[in-house]
This record gives structure tokens, C-alpha cells and sequence, in this order.
């Protein structure tokens, strides 16, 4: 790896590392800005929905124009709208303002997800490309690590403006450094803009309402009228967007990448590793925090451990991906991610420690080990990176949300049957019945990733017998 290629890397993982700085700082800040704006808890939380929701209808937009412009254009522009939304939402005083600006920020950040892979596996040769995915995953998690010992420290000493003026400086640096060194098109390069409007406005507007149903559903319950309605015209919408799709000659999303089944199979492995990498989220908490009795600092600290494994672990997951394959990879770490919901669906609170350590080490191991990226990017066309880029970042952001439905849900459920009752809370007083909830999730995770890796079996024979 030459030193241009490296500067490549950098530059795109400092806008990674911003990224993920933002999403823990906001969420951290929560409460401070509802108290400040004098807002209830489940208004301020729309500022970061608003900001998923924005991100996730514009991915395959800006994937679009990224194979038809230049992604480097589209990510400069992205980190330029991300750093000037930023400012405005420090300076905003009200709710209104701020839930434009976080849109704004979605949009730009949107711009630099569809794009940041696809300029990385453009830069890197394929004997380098699972390292240099590696290397921007690892600065991305250091992002997660960073972000809620970065906003204690500003909430401690100013106000929760300054969350988001955190981000001004570095996206400035971000985008000077990338004018440096990203390639630019020439003239004659460049083509004409092509863009299927019509099955791009449909698909945002299901995506939106796919998140909004969701994210509402989780609010008042998932029986509610409106959210039953909310996903029924989902649905209706994906069924007019595939109709659509097949009828355009250039469609806002090519459904011909679906047909191959390396594609296919790696998006529907990484929704469904990022889903059960959500239930830690839900779950841990909750058991370190309330079944073990640790204090909220502690609790932190404890779950720190599974980023900070998971920077060494992404950067090795990429060497090795180099030297053996993506699938490969991929499929020896899916059984590793069995391995880990076990201890997790197994362990006790009057166990050791260093059990359930020993399942956060094992866990983010598997978590640097898959080879999502690589994955994926390798299944695309030159000319479909852009677009291949979007399907990821949108799988993951559906991988996330869906993760926090399906947990609660198995969660409280499990719960309720045990108990005979409806429980949608934590059982304050009857740990045990918590833990048994906790194990049964545990268990359906650990049968999920049990699919992937049947899934990863089949698709590493096909390949065997494709090249044989």
C-alpha cells in the first residue's frame, strides 16, 4: 500500500470516525437537550431519528450519483453539508431548527455513506482491499469508543451546543485534507446524469415510512392503527418500486444485482449480524446495570471492552480476509458469533466476571472477523460500487433498527409467558425473570447466525463450483 493510497484511507475513515462520533454524542446528550429546549423525552428523541431516517431514504440516491459523478465529488459535498448542518445545529435554539438542521446533517452524512466504501475499493488493489476496509472500520469503532467519554467531557463543561460544534473543526480538516487527496474526474470523463425519479421518490417514501412505523410502533406499540397502516403502504410501495424498476431502461436501483447470489446472500448475512449486534445493546445494559447492580460509570466501562476488542480484531479480520477470503472469513466468524451467544445464553449472575468478559472478547473477535465490506463490494461491478455502497449502508442502518424491535420484543415476550402476564419493562425485584428473557433472546440469536452460517456454507460451494 503506497502512500496516496494510504492518505486515501485516512481521509475517508476521518469522516467515518465523525460519523459514529455524532451518533453516540447525540444520543448521550439526549436528556440535556430535552430538559434545555423544556421538550419531552420522546420529542427529543426524533433528533436522531430524523437524522437515521434522512440518511437511509438518500443512500441509494447518492450511490447513484456517485457511479455517474464521481464519489469523491459526493463525499467532499456530503462532508461540506455534515460540517455546515453541524454548526447551524449549535447555534440552534429551539427544536424546530435543530430537527432541520439534524435532516441536513442526515443528508450529508448520507453522502459520504453511499460513497466512502466505493472510493476505497476503487483506490486499493483486491490483494489490499480487506486491510483498507479494515482500517476504516477500526478508526469507525474508535468513533463508538470516543463518543460518550467525548460528550461527558463537554457536557461537564459546557452546554450541549457544543456536541455539535465538536464536529465543525475536524470536518473542515476532513475536507481540506480530502480536496488533497482524492482523485478527480476529468472532463472527458465525466457522463450525463441519468436518474429513475419516479422510483426514486417511491423508494424514499417507503423507506421513510418503514422507519417511521418503526420507530413509532416502538413509541405506542406496533398494534396501533397508524403503525399497521404505516407498514401496510410500505409494503404496497415496494411492490409498485419493483414494478417500476423492471420497466426503466436505468433504475434508481439495478435489481439485476440481486440475481447474484454472492450479492444477495452477503447483504441479507450483514442485516443479520448487525440485528444481533443491536441485542447487545438492549440487553447488556440492563443485565450489568440492574441484574448485577453495577453503577451507570461502571456499566460504561465494562461495555467499552466490546469496541475496544473490536478495533484490534476489524484490522486483523482484514489481513486475513487478504490472505484467505472474504466468504472464508466471514463463515469461520459466524461461528464464532454462535459461540458467544451461547456464553451470553448460558451465563449466570453468580458466575464470574470473567464470563462474561470472556463472551465480549469472543464476540467482538467475530465482530472484526466478518468481512461484511469485502463482501459485499466484491459482488459488484466497477461501475455498481456507488450504488452496492448505499444497499450496505442502508442493510446496516435496517439491520440496527430492526435489531431493537425484534430484541425488545422476544425480550418482554419471553417475560410475559414466563410470568403470565404482560411485562414491557425491566422486572425490578425478580432478576431471574429478566435473565430467563435475556437467555431466550440469546438463544434466537444464536439460532439466527446459525442460518448465516448454512447460508455462508452454500455460497462458498457456489463459488467453489462457479470457478471450478
Amino acid at each position: 500500500m503506497n502512500r496516496k493510497q494510504f492518505f486515501i484511507i485516512l481521509s475517508v475513515a476521518l469522516v467515518s470516525f465523525l460519523g459514529t462520533v455524532d451518533m453516540s454524542i447525540v444520543n448521550t446528550a439526549l436528556p440535556q437537550i430535552s430538559k434545555d429546549l423544556h421538550i419531552p423525552m420522546n420529542q427529543a428523541e426524533w433528533i436522531s431519528s430524523a437524522y437515521l431516517i434522512l440518511i437511509c431514504m438518500s443512500l441509494i440516491l447518492f450511490g447513484k450519483l456517485g457511479d455517474q459523478i464521481s464519489k469523491a465529488k459526493i463525499f467532499q459535498l456530503g462532508t461540506l453539508i455534515f460540517t455546515i448542518s453541524s454548526l447551524i445545529c449549535g447555534l440552534s435554539e429551539n427544536l424546530i431548527v435543530l430537527l432541520i438542521a439534524r435532516c441536513l446533517q442526515g443528508l450529508g452524512a448520507s453522502m459520504t455513506m453511499a460513497t466512502n466504501l466505493g472510493i476505497i475499493t476503487e483506490s486499493v488493489p483486491f490483494n489490499l482491499r480487506g486491510r483498507a476496509l479494515g482500517i476504516n472500520t477500526t478508526i469507525g469503532q474508535l468513533g463508538y469508543i470516543a463518543g460518550p467519554a467525548v460528550a461527558g467531557i463537554i457536557l461537564s463543561i459546557a452546554n450541549w451546543n457544543w456536541i455539535f460544534l465538536f464536529n465543525v473543526p475536524i470536518g473542515i480538516f476532513a475536507y481540506v485534507f480530502g480536496e488533497f487527496v482524492y482523485q478527480k474526474k476529468s472532463t472527458k470523463e465525466r457522463q450525463a446524469i441519468h436518474i429513475d425519479w419516479p422510483g426514486f421518490i417511491i423508494l424514499a417514501v417507503l423507506i421513510g415510512l418503514f422507519f417511521i412505523g418503526i420507530f413509532t410502533g416502538q413509541q405506542i406499540g406496533f398494534a396501533n392503527t397508524s403503525v399497521i397502516l404505516a407498514f401496510i403502504a410500505s409494503l404496497v410501495l415496494l411492490i409498485a418500486f419493483i414494478t417500476v424498476e423492471r420497466r426503466v431502461d436505468d433504475p434508481i436501483l439495478a435489481l439485476s444485482l440481486f440475481k447474484n447470489p454472492g450479492f444477495s446472500i452477503s447483504i441479507i448475512a450483514l442485516m443479520f449480524m448487525y440485528i444481533i449486534i443491536y441485542f447487545n445493546n438492549v440487553l447488556l445494559p440492563f443485565y450489568i446495570q440492574d441484574t448485577l447492580k453495577f453503577s451507570p460509570s461502571h456499566t460504561g466501562l465494562l461495555m467499552s471492552v466490546l469496541p475496544v476488542v473490536n478495533v484490534f480484531t476489524a484490522y486483523l479480520g482484514g489481513v486475513l480476509c487478504d490472505k484467505y477470503g472474504a466468504v472464508i472469513m466471514s463463515l469461520r466468524a459466524s461461528l464464532v458469533f454462535v459461540a458467544a451467544e451461547v456464553i451470553f445464553a448460558i451465563m449466570q449472575p453468580n458466575w464470574t466476571l470473567m464470563v462474561m468478559l470472556l463472551g465480549f472478547v469472543v464476540f467482538s473477535t467475530a465482530n472484526g472477523l466478518f468481512q461484511n465490506n469485502p463482501m459485499v463490494m466484491e459482488n459488484a461491478a466497477k461501475d455498481q460500487q456507488g450504488i452496492a455502497g448505499s444497499i450496505l449502508a442502508l442493510s446496516r442502518n435496517i439491520g440496527f433498527t430492526l435489531g431493537l424491535s425484534i430484541s425488545t420484543s422476544i425480550l418482554y415476550g419471553a417475560m410475559s409467558f414466563k410470568n403470565g402476564k404482560k411485562i414491557t419493562t425491566y422486572p425490578f425485584g425478580n432478576d431471574s425473570l429478566f435473565v430467563y428473557g435475556m437467555h431466550f433472546t440469546y438463544w434466537v440469536a444464536a439460532v439466527i447466525m446459525l442460518i448465516v452460517t448454512v447460508m455462508l456454507i452454500w455460497l462458498l460451494k457456489h463459488n467453489q463450483n462457479k470457478y471450478a
